[in-house]
């Protein structure tokens, strides 16, 4: 059974992608429970479970990433705090952000 809109929680999408230089490609896999270990660590069961983390697409070097509309700031922070993933030095960096996943997708398109 699907929720009305008025009924739903609002979302962000942030649109991030490696720096240059970086490990090679990581999978999605790894990049999720990084950034489930950097949420915990970061902001403690609480802060983590408010922000409602979610990796939607990655493709090895860029991705989209959903969580709940108040919380953009700490989400920019747990991304920014991922600097190894499987032993591999890595960095992140947030692109973009947007209200909805094809506002995000235009973020890759765009040279920045």
């Amino acid at each position: 059974m699907r929720l009305l809109p008025s009924l739903r929680g609002r979302t962000r999408y942030l649109a991030f992608r490696m720096l240059p230089g970086d490990a090679d490609a990581i999978s999605r896999r790894d990049l999720t429970f990084e950034l489930d270990r950097s949420s915990q660590s970061l902001l403690g069961d609480a802060g983590s479970s408010e922000c409602n983390i979610r990796v939607l697409s990655f493709d090895g070097t860029e991705g989209i990433v959903s969580c709940v509309h108040r919380e953009t700031t700490r989400t920019r922070a747990v991304i920014a705090t991922i600097y190894e993933i499987k032993g591999r030095r890595t960095s992140f960096s947030v692109i973009g952000v947007s209200g909805t996943v094809k506002g995000a997708k235009r973020f890759f398109s765009d040279k920045r």
